[in-house]
């Protein structure tokens, strides 16, 4: 369990903007100390939220930090990000992972129908497709990731092709389970959609700028396909990019999708191909995560692990 001592605020409108901190000072059993910093260098006017704590673990668990997040203040550029964590001394014995924290809990919305009722309503993390050597629809062939989800509505993925999207969501990815089956929406530690699977070639998408549901209606249905059936129609269309987001205007009434609840997922270990991916973050949005680092046997001295954000070329 992690202890919060205190959080610091760090919001500088310069460029680029330099932002160290003192996350974690950690001690495990073999009174090894263990401190971490954390470095976050944007080359666009973006803002950081900097908490530091301390807490003590065993030799061997995993340590994870306080929440960090960075937002773009650009309007029209996309920043990719590198995020980057080192021990000082090497450890060969640890390994750290970025979690991203989707928490759109606290979020509002207006009404589904609304003009504009989506707009608040999401927290994403976005993927270039030309960072996993995507450029067409025929180029995808998987995209999975790891999962706790904490409330609301399981994370889901859209693709985003040059003139629309597709939407793979839990609700509608594998009909051979049930399509908008309200009754076991998954909840805790899941790969991808839980029991659904992953996407793959046989997952089902239906079309952004199409129908959505209900999953019974010919409108839908002719907007509702597999992966390789989009391929057949849509097959060379420039993809580009992914956003694995959660939505914070669904709520569960009478076997129905409304506005209202908040949904919550932590995503990590995201994998497009098979690939491992670097993320980037969309003009005037932000991201939120924190790095869970896992000791292996330690010996007894001091250790520094750096975490640093910065922007790719």
């Amino acid at each position: 369990m992690k202890k919060q001592i205190n959080k610091k605020k760090l919001a500088m409108f310069v460029l680029p903007i330099l932002a160290i901190a003192l996350v974690s000072a950690l001690l495990v059993s073999n009174f090894a100390q263990v401190q971490r910093e954390v470095e976050i260098t944007a080359s666009y006017e973006s803002s950081g939220d900097i908490i530091s704590n301390s807490l003590s673990v065993e030799g061997g668990e995993s340590v994870i930090s306080d929440e960090l997040w960075i937002t773009s203040l650009n309007e029209r550029v996309v920043l990719p990000l590198s995020i980057i964590t080192t021990a000082t001394p090497d450890e060969e014995g640890l390994t750290s992972t970025v979690n991203y924290l989707l928490d759109n809990s606290a979020g509002t919305c207006a009404n589904y129908p609304a003009e504009g009722w989506r707009n608040e309503c999401e927290k994403r993390i976005f993927i270039s497709a030309e960072d996993v050597g995507i450029e067409t629809l025929n180029d995808l062939n998987s995209i999975s990731w790891d999962v706790n989800v904490l409330g609301g509505y399981i994370a889901h993925v859209d693709v985003i092709l040059e003139t629309d999207a597709l939407v793979f969501e839990y609700a509608k990815v594998n009909p051979s389970i049930g399509c908008d089956d309200v009754g076991n929406y998954p909840t805790g530690e899941q790969n991808t959609f839980g029991n659904k699977g992953i996407v793959d070639v046989n997952a089902y998408a239906w079309l952004n700028s199409g129908v959505s549901g209900g999953c019974t209606t010919p409108e839908f249905m002719t907007n509702w396909k597999t992966l390789t059936e989009w391929k057949s129609t849509r097959g060379t269309e420039k993809v580009i990019g992914f956003e694995i987001e959660v939505d914070n205007w669904m709520e569960l009434i009478s076997g129905h999708i409304y506005e209202g609840i908040g949904s919550n997922s932590e995503v990590k270990n995201i994998l497009i191909n098979g690939v491992e991916v670097e993320v980037s973050l969309k003009p005037l949005d932000s991201l939120n995560f924190n790095i869970e680092t896992e000791f292996g046997i330690v010996e007894p001295e001091t250790y520094i692990i750096t975490t640093k954000v910065i922007p790719r070329e």
